[in-house]
């Protein structure tokens, strides 16, 4: 069982391999604006950043986004929040510059029948 768990050990913190890219450690979900679940809107936000040689988050920036800037000030502040396993070459921590990755933002069911309740209500 202990072998195991170094084995699991060495292989999150990268002493398995001398290269490997950079892993998302820590990473919690964007806050839905307000005023887009208001409005019911859904949309995606891809973002491009570097993720430093000590793991954080650097430089981010919006690549393309629908519907254009509703969804943007969110996923930029969840992404500068996540935290990284750095990429790794010869074993040595390095920056890993332009990185992808898009936030979908998608009301759950609930959300979106609770939306059309509160709109035919305000009919009648």
């Amino acid at each position: 069982k202990s072998l195991g768990l170094v084995l699991l050990w060495f292989g999150l913190f990268g002493c398995a391999t001398l290269n490997r890219p950079p892993m998302l450690f820590v990473a919690e979900g964007p806050v839905y604006p307000e005023s887009a679940r208001v409005q019911r809107l859904e949309g995606f936000v891809t973002l491009a950043y570097d993720v430093t040689a000590s793991g954080n988050v650097d430089n981010v920036r919006v690549i393309n986004s629908e519907p254009a800037g509703v969804f943007d000030n969110a996923a930029i502040a969840a992404v500068r929040d996540w935290q990284f396993l750095p990429m790794q070459l010869s074993g040595t921590p390095v920056l890993a510059e332009g990185q992808v990755s898009t936030l979908i933002f998608k009301l759950s069911a609930d959300e979106k029948d609770g939306a059309e309740a509160s709109t035919s209500n305000r009919d009648g």
